[in-house]
C-alpha cells in the first residue's frame, strides 16, 4: 500500500427485492425504479413518507421539505426560512442542469459525449472538467481503487436491471407454486417435478463470464483520460467514464453554496445516502443522522452522527444487488478483478465538510477494505470513516463520533 499524503483533503475541487425499492411518488420525480436511501436523518423520519412538499413549524422557522427523483436516486431537500419556496425551486433547478452535465446515461450530457467520441478530443464545462481531475486525483491517491473508467464493467454486471429480473423471476415461481398448489399439482409424479426443475432459468446466467469480464477490464485505466484545458480524450477508443462515484458528493457541495448564498442557514440535503448538513437547526442544536443497519429496515439505526454542516456518506453492499445461490453480487465493482467487491465489509461511512470528498472516499475505501481503508483515512486530516463488516462489527478511526 502506497503512502498516503496527508495534505489530500477536502480543499480539492439486490436477489431480494430488498435490494431496489420503488421512490417515493412526487411531481418532482421521473420515472424509474431507485434505490433505498443509505442514509436517514432522524429529524426527518417522521416527515419522509408524506406527501411532499410539505410545511412544519420548528421553533418560529417553517420547514419545507421536497422530494425528486435525479442521477437514479430519490433525493430529499428540507430548508428552514424559504418563505417563498425560491430556494427550493433553485436547488431542483440545479439538479436538472447537473443530471444533464454529469449523468452517463443522459444523451448529449458531457459525459455522454465523452463516452460516444470514440477516442476524439471532447470539449466540455469547466465544471464537468474540474470533476473529473478531482475523480482523477483520488484514483492516483488509491492506486485505482477508485476508477472513473469503470463504465465497462457497471454496463456488463448492470446490477440495477439485473436486480428486478431476479426479483420478477422470483414472483413468478411464488406464484406457479402457489397455482400448481391450489390446482393439486403436488401429487405430480417423481419424473414430472425433475422436468420442471429442469426448465427453471439458470440463475448464473446473471453472472457475466471471465471472458467477458477480461475484456471489460482491458478498457479500465484511469490513466487513459486524458485532460487539456476544458478539453477530454480518451485514449482507449473503447474506453467510457462514470462519474457516479463522486458526483452526487459534489452536487451536494454546490446546493450548500448556493443555500448559503440564499441565506438558508438551516438546511438538510439527502442524496440517496449522501447527506448534507448545512448549518444547525433553527433552534441551534446539531442535526443527528442516522447510519442504516446492513441489510435492515429503513428505521434499523446501527449509529447516530452529530453534524453541523458536515457531509454523511455511505456506500453499502445492501444498496443495489441480487443473489445467486445464496451469494450477494452487489453494485460496487472492483476495478482490478471486474467483479463485485468482495472483502468481508457490508458498509463504509466517511464523515468530512466535503460532500465531494466523503463520496468519492467511501467508494475508495470499500475496495480498499478495512485495513487498508482505515489507513487510507487516518492518512487524512479532518476526515472519519466507520466500517463495518459483514459480521455487524463496527470499526471506527480515531475521530469518528461514538
Amino acid at each position: 500500500m502506497k503512502n498516503y499524503l496527508s495534505s489530500f483533503n477536502h480543499g480539492l475541487p439486490s436477489v431480494r427485492f430488498a435490494g431496489i425499492r420503488e421512490p417515493l411518488r412526487h411531481r418532482r420525480i421521473r420515472t424509474g425504479i431507485a434505490p433505498a436511501s443509505l442514509l436517514f436523518s432522524l429529524f426527518l423520519l417522521s416527515l419522509l413518507f408524506l406527501m411532499l412538499p410539505c410545511s412544519s413549524v420548528y421553533g418560529k422557522e417553517e420547514a419545507t421539505s421536497q422530494t425528486g427523483f435525479f442521477l437514479d436516486t430519490v433525493i430529499t431537500i428540507t430548508l428552514y426560512g424559504d418563505e417563498d419556496g425560491s430556494a427550493m425551486d433553485g436547488c431542483f433547478d440545479l439538479l436538472e442542469e447537473y443530471e444533464q452535465m454529469l449523468s452517463r446515461t443522459v444523451e448529449g450530457s458531457d459525459v455522454w459525449k465523452i463516452n460516444h467520441s470514440d477516442g476524439e478530443p471532447t470539449e466540455v464545462n469547466e465544471e464537468t472538467v474540474s470533476l473529473i481531475e478531482t475523480a482523477l486525483q483520488y484514483s492516483e491517491l488509491s492506486d485505482g481503487a477508485f476508477d472513473i473508467t469503470i463504465t465497462p464493467l457497471v454496463e456488463l454486471w448492470d446490477v440495477e436491471n439485473k436486480a428486478l429480473l431476479a426479483a420478477s423471476e422470483a414472483e413468478a415461481d411464488t406464484n406457479e407454486s402457489e397455482n400448481s398448489n391450489e390446482a393439486g399439482d403436488s401429487d405430480q409424479s417423481e419424473d414430472t417435478d425433475e422436468s420442471a426443475d429442469s426448465a427453471q432459468p439458470e440463475g448464473s446466467s446473471l453472472i457475466p463470464s471471465s471472458e467477458e469480464i477480461e475484456e471489460a477490464l482491458s478498457h479500465i485505466n484511469y490513466q487513459n483520460v486524458l485532460v487539456n484545458g476544458t478539453t477530454v480524450t480518451l485514449s482507449d477508443p473503447k474506453a467510457e467514464i462514470d462519474l457516479g462515484g463522486i458526483a452526487k458528493g459534489y452536487i451536494a457541495d454546490r446546493l450548500e453554496e448556493y443555500l448559503l448564498s440564499c441565506n438558508i442557514e438551516s438546511a438538510l440535503i439527502n442524496l440517496g445516502g449522501n447527506v448534507q448538513t448545512v448549518g444547525t437547526k433553527p433552534d441551534g442544536s446539531v442535526w443527528k443522522i442516522g447510519i442504516q443497519e446492513p441489510f435492515g429496515g429503513s428505521y434499523d439505526i446501527i449509529a447516530v452522527i452529530e453534524c453541523s454542516g458536515e457531509s454523511v456518506v455511505t456506500s453499502g453492499t445492501y444498496e443495489r444487488y441480487f443473489e445467486v445461490d445464496g451469494k450477494i453480487y452487489h453494485h460496487i465493482l472492483d476495478p482490478k478483478t471486474g467483479y463485485p467487491t468482495d472483502n468481508g465489509l457490508t458498509s463504509v461511512t466517511i464523515l468530512a465538510d466535503s460532500s465531494t470528498q466523503c463520496d468519492a472516499l467511501s467508494t475508495t475505501c470499500f475496495v480498499l477494505g478495512l485495513e487498508e481503508g482505515l489507513e487510507l483515512i487516518e492518512s487524512l486530516d479532518q476526515v472519519e470513516a466507520l466500517f463495518i463488516t459483514e459480521d455487524e462489527t463496527m470499526y471506527r478511526t480515531s475521530g469518528f463520533p461514538e
